[in-house]
């Protein structure tokens, strides 16, 4: 049995290495990663009044598996967020650090929680302050002016009540689907 399994695996792995793709399986269709599709582009971040918050810029890598988000905020903190497929739960995730990474909420993980496809995605996720745990939650709603809400809310009190963290209208500069 062991010489049937070794020899499974080395067929596989010379018709992996002959493919054009060197045996990568690309994840540019996959659904979950889709649901952001309407956040790709360049991005001016923009408050309520109109003044300018910060830059994003939104892609695929990896030969798709991954979306990347690039933040630069306009007082010169920055960001760099990964959302992903976890292979073991099929689930959407996002890991965001900032440079300030140690710091609460500088580090954060989200998980999907609710979506529709090109309207708005929701994920959320938790971080520690101190003695308490933070719920953090984070709202991409499409606009109908091709403009992006985000809304980033947090709760103390484990979802009672949630408080306006950050919130920004995103306005494209060159966005994917435009």
């Amino acid at each position: 049995m062991r010489k049937q399994t070794s020899a499974f695996f080395l067929l596989l792995a010379s018709i992996l290495l002959s493919s054009p793709s060197s045996g990568q399986l690309g994840c540019s269709t996959n659904p979950e990663l889709a649901l952001l599709d309407f956040w790709f582009g360049e991005w001016r971040v923009e408050d309520d009044a109109g003044e300018l918050l910060g830059s994003n810029t939104i892609y695929r890598m990896l030969n798709g598996c991954i979306v990347q988000e690039q933040w630069q905020g306009s007082g010169g903190g920055v960001g760099i967020s990964v959302f992903y497929v976890d292979p073991a739960s099929g689930k959407l995730k996002q890991l965001w650090i900032t440079g300030q990474a140690l710091s609460p909420g500088g580090t954060k993980e989200k998980e999907l929680v609710a979506a529709e496809h090109g309207e708005f995605v929701q994920f959320l996720g938790t971080y520690p302050n101190g003695e308490e745990t933070i719920l953090d939650r984070t709202t991409l709603s499409s606009l109908p002016d091709g403009e992006i809400l985000q809304l980033i809310e947090i709760s103390r009190d484990n979802g009672e009540s949630w408080e306006t963290g950050f919130r920004g209208i995103y306005k494209p500069i060159n966005a994917g689907r435009r």
